[in-house]
């Protein structure tokens, strides 16, 4: 009999066999832009399988034809954006009164919007409580609802209260890591954001250096600022370091002396969602009753959504990745829970807009070339 073949979409569903792929119907896309792909439970095609059908272990099954097939069972995977981590440093000092009644205000909607693209957004604050100088606490449902003593919300919302000086905004940062370092995560996003009406104690190099040197992942931070761009009424001083450091990573440089916070914080907002790129590791889906997962019968298909498909061999390890053209590998090969594809093949899922990926199970692995 022919073989039965499944595609498991948002949700399982039995398709058509013999070399079919069964309907797709285009379903809702997703911030990303990549197309949601949606299954029907209710189409079924000749020579489906009972319930004690093939396991994914099966090496194959026999046709009408007597020719040997693998059955297999398609997941697709969703492309999602990286999680972003993004960190405020607010001076404390006198002159910054009505900027500390700005950032409560705003904080909430900024996070709101993040969150609303379907980004995964942790924030943290480093400055010192009202009690402190013009300290700040967020309210809920950024914060716990504890304010004005406590607004800490793990894991979304992290306050570190330190009171920061006029100039010592960068010190700040870095004296706090231990505390503030675990909401950040290794794969995510990473944003810095300096609020001060006033100038820098260190150079933008100094701490550039130091700051990428606390962890690996953060070598591709971006740094954005608040800060004065000219000797306006609302500048105690220039930030002339922080505005260098903003364009030098790509950054938003906000001129404070335009006091319009709800502009900067729809441009932070916007740089932070279009500079997400999509994630290129893929939680592997548990196989469907009376089937068994072997790591060894699973294959990756890319689909751009113009008509080009791109099967994508495996890999042993990351570090083989640059010896194919494109490649796929396995987070643990032991214990494997994720799929992850290489980085030039990462490029390649990034930079299609309505692509889509399909994980097949239960068919011996192609080899990247």
């Amino acid at each position: 009999m022919m073989n039965a073949r499944w595609r498991l979409g948002l949700t399982a569903a039995l398709l058509t066999a013999c070399g079919g792929e069964g309907s797709r119907a285009d379903g809702d896309q997703s911030g990303s832009g990549i197309t949601v792909l949606a299954t029907d439970s209710a189409t079924m095609g000749v020579g489906t399988a009972d319930e004690t059908g093939p396991k994914l272990d099966v090496p194959a099954a026999m046709d009408l034809l007597g020719e040997e097939e693998c059955a297999a069972v398609d997941a697709q995977a969703e492309l999602v954006p990286l999680p972003a981590d993004i960190i405020f440093v607010v001076d404390n000092s006198g002159s910054m009164d009505y900027e500390a009644q700005q950032i409560q205000q705003e904080m909430n909607g900024f996070s709101s919007q993040i969150i609303g693209s379907g980004i995964d957004v942790h924030v943290v604050l480093v400055s010192s409580y009202p009690n402190q100088g013009n300290g700040i606490c967020i309210p809920a449902p950024l914060g716990n609802g504890g304010c004005p003593g406590s607004d800490t919300n793990p894991p979304i919302f992290t306050h570190v209260d330190r009171q920061v000086g006029s100039h010592d905004a960068w010190e700040a940062l870095l004296e706090t890591h231990p505390q503030w370092a675990p909401a950040f995560r290794e794969e995510s996003s990473k944003h810095v954001v300096v609020v001060t009406d006033d100038t820098s104690n260190m150079d933008w190099q100094d701490f550039d250096a130091q700051f990428r040197a606390l962890d690996p992942s953060y070598e591709g931070y971006i740094h954005h600022s608040v800060v004065c761009h000219s000797d306006c009424p609302d500048a105690a001083g220039i930030g002339t370091n922080y505005i260098q450091l903003s364009m030098m990573t790509g950054g938003v440089a906000s001129d404070l002396c335009d006091q319009d916070f709800q502009t900067v914080f729809d441009a932070l907002s916007t740089e932070v969602i279009g500079g997400t790129e999509l994630a290129c590791e893929f939680p592997i889906p548990p196989p469907p009753d009376d089937m068994e997962f072997n790591p060894d019968q699973v294959n990756v298909e890319f689909d751009d959504g113009m008509g080009n498909v791109l099967q994508i061999g495996r890999v042993d390890s990351a570090a083989d990745c640059p010896n194919v053209v494109d490649g796929w590998h396995y987070d643990d090969p032991v214990s494997p829970t994720l799929i992850v594809v290489c980085p030039q093949t990462c490029t390649k899922l990034q930079s299609s807009e309505n692509g889509t990926v399909n994980i097949a199970f239960g068919c011996a692995s192609m080899p990247a070339g």
